[in-house]
Formats: structure tokens, C-alpha cells, sequence
């Protein structure tokens, strides 16, 4: 137990001063400024999080949801994130086990690293600081099925 202590308050720290280098840049480049479009992947710095929200140290994908009267004037964006892991409801491996998950193809969006899920149910809106590099974008049919898992999650 202590271990996973003594790790926690490593990475909060080594995440803080990484937070102060991307806050650094994003002043520098006017970043607040860059329209980001609904719809595209960026590589989002997550940091370290409570509980079990997604944390990670390193950028991870994340899907660009908001939209772009808020994306192109707001200094924050709505974004959900991508996750390699896929889980399945059953051993066929054709039902997600999640009805407001939604599966992005390595063979039709080669800029991602893996087959990939994105999380609809964990909306969340961050600074465009934490914005890293461009992936892909996603096309209006694929967009169209996770707007409907979105809404799923919140049922809306």
C-alpha cells in the first residue's frame, strides 16, 4: 500500500511540472487561438487524475465533441478519450459491452496507433493547453454514431 502511495504522489508531482511546461507553450503560441474542428483526434494531456478518472503522464487520444462555435471562440474544448482497450459483451467479439462505447478502426483511421474505443460516457472539458498533436479525423458517419452514444450516456 505505501508503494502505490509513494507512486501516486511521484507522478502528481512529475505532473505538475509538466503542467507548468504546457501551460508555458500554450502562452507562448497563443494556443487559445487555434480553432480546433469537432470531430478531429488530437493527443491530449491528461495528467495524473483522482479515483478513476483516466489518468496518464503521457498524451492519449481524445476525440474533439464540443462544437465549433465553442471549439473556434472558448478557450476549452469538450473532448472524449480513446482507449485501446475494447471490451466485449460476449466471447463473439461482435457486441460492445457498453451500448455508449463506440469502436474507431486502425484499418480506416491508420493515424491511430490501434483499433481503438472511444468513451462517450467520459465527457470532459479541458483547456486547449492540454491540446498535443494532430491524429485524423473522424468522418461525419462515425461522428454521427458516437453524437448518438453521447447522448445515450447522458440519456438525452
Amino acid at each position: 500500500m505505501a508503494r502505490i502511495i509513494d507512486n501516486k504522489y511521484e507522478n502528481f508531482f512529475r505532473w505538475m511540472a509538466n503542467k507548468l511546461r504546457i501551460q508555458d507553450r500554450f502562452n507562448i503560441n497563443n494556443q487559445q487561438f487555434v480553432k480546433y474542428p469537432r470531430g478531429a483526434i488530437y493527443s491530449c494531456y491528461m495528467g495524473e487524475n483522482i479515483g478513476h478518472e483516466k489518468s496518464r503522464l503521457e498524451a492519449r487520444p481524445c476525440l474533439i465533441i464540443s462544437n465549433n462555435r465553442i471549439n473556434y471562440k472558448s478557450t476549452n474544448i469538450i473532448i472524449v478519450p480513446l482507449t485501446k482497450e475494447i471490451k466485449y459483451a460476449n466471447s463473439s467479439r461482435t457486441v460492445l459491452k457498453y451500448e455508449w462505447h463506440y469502436v474507431l478502426k486502425k484499418a480506416k483511421y491508420t493515424m491511430l496507433n490501434y483499433d481503438s474505443t472511444v468513451q462517450c460516457e467520459d465527457i470532459r472539458c479541458v483547456s486547449k493547453s492540454r491540446m498535443g498533436t494532430y491524429i485524423c479525423m473522424v468522418d461525419s458517419y462515425d461522428l454521427n454514431e458516437i453524437k448518438k452514444r453521447v447522448k445515450s450516456a447522458l440519456q438525452l
